[in-house]
Formats: structure tokens, sequence, C-alpha cells
């Protein structure tokens, strides 16, 4: 009989705050990119988010958890809304490094 070790994660919650604001978007507009009133809030978010990260203000991860996507669907965002990737020679130095230490690069 085979021994199963039950490993327990700790999860960290981390408490954002936030403010609330409300906007006016002509309807029109919305409906005819396929925006319904239920999505609003999260089409605004996402591309509120996208237009930060485009500017090199918020990181793929951080973009990713606010809006509770895992990082390959925040990438499927930024391919669908024609937003490039943030990789410079910096993140390529650390990556590096990084598969030195794991043993992928010598």
């Amino acid at each position: 009989m085979m021994n199963r070790t039950q490993i327990n994660f700790l999860t960290m919650s981390t408490e954002v705050k936030t403010i609330k604001t409300e906007i006016e978007l002509p309807s029109d507009i919305l409906y005819s990119q396929g925006v319904y009133k239920n999505r609003i809030g999260y089409f605004v978010k996402k591309n509120f988010l996208l237009e930060l990260y485009r500017e090199g203000k918020v990181s793929l991860g951080r973009m990713a958890a606010l809006l509770g996507l895992t990082r390959r669907e925040m990438l499927g965002v930024m391919k669908d809304s024609n937003i490039p990737l943030n990789y410079g020679v910096q993140e390529l130095e650390e990556d590096m490094e990084t598969a030195k230490r794991l043993g992928i690069l010598e």
C-alpha cells in the first residue's frame, strides 16, 4: 500500500483598496462591440489595465491577478487585443539567470 502525503498550501490574501466610480458610455458603441450591461465593468477594467500595461505601469502578473485570470489566459487577452508583451533585456537576463540556477542552461 502506498503512503500518501497531504500537502496543505497556505493561501495569502491581500486586500486591495479600490475606488468605485460611475461613468457614462454610449450604449450603442458598447453594444456594437458586444459589451452588454453585465460585462461593462469587466470590459472597462480590462481595457484600463491593458493601457497601463502598454505604458509599463502595471506588470503582466498584477494585471492577470486583478482580472482573476492566469498569466496564460492574460497572454491570450493581450493577443486578442493586439498588446505586445513587454519583455526587455532585463527580463531576458533574469530569465537566463533563473534557467541557469535551475540547471536548464549552463
